[in-house]
């Protein structure tokens, strides 16, 4: 494979200097606006009061209708968003790796 042109600097792609953040300057300064998230105009429409509720409702309906067909992928979302994603991993107290030990004890079974 041939390897791409460098200048006297050394840089790979001298032309896009230009176009590179400066050090300590944030791509995205302001953020994103506050509640322009999926989750806080979810939150915004559920309470809307009765026309909420007929949401929730209407929710409720289609995730149960779709779970007695098989497909458990909107409450497996929700349950993660609700009471954490299950971890992957077993892990010791202290968050670390788990240490098994396992022993070995020899019996004889006494046979008539």
């Amino acid at each position: 494979m041939s390897e791409q042109p460098k200048d006297q600097s050394g840089d790979k792609a001298p032309w896009l200097k230009k176009h590179q953040f400066k050090k300590g300057e944030s791509g995205n300064p302001g953020g994103r606006p506050k509640g322009t998230s999926i989750e806080a105009q979810l939150r915004k429409r559920l309470s809307e009061g009765e026309a909420g509720d007929k949401l929730v409702d209407s929710l409720i309906t289609v995730a149960l209708r779709q779970a007695l067909n098989g497909d458990f992928r909107f409450w497996n979302t929700i349950l993660e968003r609700v009471d954490g994603k299950v971890a992957d991993r077993i892990a010791g107290p202290d968050g670390g790796g788990l240490t098994v030990i396992l022993e070995r004890a020899d019996m004889k079974l006494e046979t008539d």
